[in-house]
């Protein structure tokens, strides 16, 4: 959270100070980044939440954002609107501003959308989530030591809806999946890369981990069981491979481990880079080399 409130004193350094810019925000869409379309108006406020002047280089930061996001939701991980609206309201107080209303007019006074704006605060609380939450556990087995803590194992498949062969891909692992070869149709058929490649392996999960609707399907199956978790934007296969109570060690701290964590969400933003389909509406966002 103190990396969106800098951020956001910045961002409203810039708004009070600056020129007034004339520029005219148009409702266009400029990209779609794995079918998610991206506005005109979406951009220019990536603009000046990043504080980049460089069209084509906020472009680029805006869709590492939405890749991260979307591989946050993809694992389950997900903010609830009451967060969000808690985390713009202490960034309206940073800012010496009374309640979230004084903050949208003064977002609206600049012509820039207080939803997109939402939106944008969403992504970054979920990116936070997923490295706290998905990659810190992958290195450090994120639990806090002292408690005796009943754990599961758990692979995923997660078919995403969007995908013209969703129904095909659906049917064949509803009526083909089995234990012993979940590892291998994750790998094969997951449209989520980054457990794909684990051959669907989200790791060992306590209860409260993950989504409601996960968190409680997964709960309330038996070890072993196959079962479907349906989601707004899709359908989850969720495989409880096992389950032990365990003593988890202290969770490390210090400049080490926010260094290891930096390096793992940059392997990780890479993959989901070279996974991605992005396609530019406006060419001149296109970064060069790139057809």
């Amino acid at each position: 959270m103190v990396r969106i409130i800098t951020f956001l004193l910045v961002f409203l350094f810039s708004l009070s100070y600056s020129q007034d810019r004339d520029v005219e925000l148009y409702d266009r869409i400029v990209m779609v980044v794995n079918g998610q379309p991206v506005l005109q108006s979406e951009l220019e406020l990536a603009m000046e939440w990043f504080g980049i002047k460089d069209r084509k280089e906020a472009a680029q930061r805006l869709i590492d954002q939405i890749l991260v996001s979307q591989a946050a939701e993809k694992l389950g991980i997900r903010v609830s609107p009451q967060e969000v609206e808690e985390a713009i309201l202490r960034i309206a107080r940073a800012n010496r501003l009374d309640s979230v209303e004084e903050f949208k007019k003064k977002l609206e006074e600049k012509n820039l959308s207080y939803t997109e704006f939402k939106d944008l605060v969403e992504r970054e609380l979920l990116i936070q989530r997923y490295i706290q939450v998905h990659l810190r556990r992958t290195l450090f087995g994120g639990i806090k030591e002292g408690k005796q803590l009943k754990l599961r194992k758990v692979r995923i498949i997660f078919l995403s809806a969007k995908n013209d062969n969703f129904s095909q891909k659906y049917t064949y692992l509803r009526q083909n999946l089995k234990p012993e070869n979940f590892g291998e149709m994750a790998k094969k058929y997951s449209d989520d890369p980054i457990t794909a490649e684990k051959e669907g392996l989200l790791g060992e999960v306590k209860k409260g981990d993950l989504i409601k609707k996960l968190d409680d399907a997964i709960w309330s199956r038996k070890v072993g069981e196959i079962f479907e978790v349906p989601v707004e934007n899709g359908v989850y296969f969720v495989y409880v491979e096992s389950e032990e109570e365990k003593m988890v060690n202290q969770q490390p701290t210090g400049e080490e481990i926010k260094e290891k964590l930096k390096q793992e969400y940059e392997l990780q933003l890479k993959k989901l880079r070279q996974q991605a389909t992005i396609e530019y509406i406006d060419k001149s966002l296109q970064p060069e080399g790139e057809s």
